[in-house]
């Protein structure tokens, strides 16, 4: 397995528009640590404002030319499953851009998101505060089916404009939103039934609901987990930190993924930090110990 890093963990905050060099800069400080992957990250207003075909290509070209693979493009938006058609076509619309742009750089994966249910008020969940009341607050004439069969089309249809790309796709599972647990993992890719989307699983979102990333790599098999994003949790205070310094068996974890057979990379995810490179080698010092079996 490799060890990558993603290049939003080097930005103020993952959405940031990338100007000028920005993103060549850091590929090279990236690179610079000892990572030998990338995954890059574009919003709807990144498409619109930097990633035309000459960018996406100079920063696919200068990553490869250091020894940096570009592995998962993320298409930061999950307006799959809105009950206005117009809203969903607009989502598609801006994810076949991101599809585009994701060839061009030259990556193997494009990531898209996984929505709350349709019509919840918002992210309430707060893993630093277990007690407080949670409630996605619904409106009374919710339908869950409905929801989920949005949810499933707009994954199915986001798969075909993959495809004719040459790409494969995968969803990261937020807490809290309709795909989080093991088991609505498993029920996505039934129904969704092709080898070519699959599960970009974070091992701090496990966390952050009680559930252990170990048990649900086991339970998802190697075909269907396509990226691993290592990023720790105390299940305390804190998400977000470095492996190694939380409750994540990164050892067990690795383990479970070589009895899979996952062919996928190891992915350090560290945001909203003001000092990217310690704590980015601290993530990366950590999971070459574990590899290595010697932690």
């Amino acid at each position: 397995m490799k060890i990558a890093d993603v290049a939003w963990g080097w930005t103020p905050i993952p959405e940031d528009t990338p100007e000028g060099d920005s993103l060549i800069r850091i590929a090279d400080q990236i690179r610079a640590l000892g990572f030998e992957g990338v995954d890059y990250l574009a919003t709807p207003e990144g498409l619109d404002q930097f990633y035309n075909e000459a960018n996406s290509k100079k920063l696919g070209e200068h990553s490869r030319s250091i020894g940096l693979e570009p592995n998962v493009f993320v298409f930061q938006a999950a307006d799959w499953n809105k009950a206005d058609a117009a809203v969903r076509k607009k989502n598609l619309d801006y994810f076949e851009k991101c599809a585009k742009v994701a060839e061009w750089v030259g990556c193997k994966i494009i990531s898209g998101l996984s929505p709350l249910a349709c019509g919840a008020a918002g992210w309430r969940f707060k893993a630093s505060a277990p007690a407080q009341k949670q409630s996605y607050n619904l409106p009374s004439d919710y339908d869950f089916k409905a929801d989920w069969a949005r949810l499933v089309d707009g994954y199915k249809s986001a798969l075909a404009i993959a495809k004719r790309h040459g790409l494969r796709m995968s969803i990261e599972c937020f807490p809290m939103s309709m795909v989080s647990t093991p088991h609505a993992m498993l029920k996505v890719l039934e129904d969704v039934g092709d080898p070519d989307f699959g599960i970009q699983l974070d091992t701090n979102h496990l966390v952050a609901q009680h559930i252990d990333p170990e048990w649900t790599i086991r339970i998802l098999g190697g075909k269907s987990l396509f990226n691993i994003h290592c990023k720790d949790n105390d299940a305390v205070s804190r998400g977000n930190i470095p492996a190694g310094a939380g409750i994540v068996d990164y050892t067990a974890v690795i383990g479970a993924l070589k009895d899979v057979g996952y062919k996928g990379n190891l992915t350090v995810e560290l945001e909203f930090t003001d000092n990217p490179r310690r704590y980015n080698k601290q993530a990366l010092d950590h999971l070459k110990l574990c590899l290595a079996g010697e932690y």
